[in-house]
């Protein structure tokens, strides 16, 4: 009868450790739920890309990019990321431009390029 009650106090102790694992071993597996959250994340984030606008004026330079006001110093360069197919349009008069002008679009071969404004 003894041998009976230490094998079942012996059960149910492996029972409660292995109990108090599961919430531990759940979060560490690969595949679990931070994963799949990751991967979806990944998939709808849009492509950015960095260009840099130099301006070679006396005078500062506006520029409009989705919707907001980017000002250039004069002789100054300044970086813009936005998504690919983002349109650049003047902001202020520059030479050879009107305020609303499109200067430029971001595309993937301007990834990481000047693109210079009198």
């Amino acid at each position: 009868m003894q041998r009976i009650t230490r094998t079942i106090a012996s059960s149910i102790a492996v029972l409660l450790v292995a109990g108090t694992m599961v919430p531990v071993t759940a979060n560490a597996w690969p595949l679990g739920k931070k994963a799949n959250s990751n991967a979806a994340a990944t998939q709808t984030q849009e492509t950015r890309i960095s260009v840099q606008v130099h301006n070679k004026s006396k005078q500062d330079q506006s520029l409009k990019v989705e919707g907001q006001v980017y000002n250039v110093p004069a002789h100054q360069t300044l970086t813009i990321k936005a998504p690919l197919g983002t349109a650049v349009y003047a902001d202020s008069v520059c030479k050879g431009h009107v305020k609303g002008d499109q200067l430029f679009s971001f595309t993937k071969e301007m990834k990481d390029a000047t693109f210079s404004i009198d």
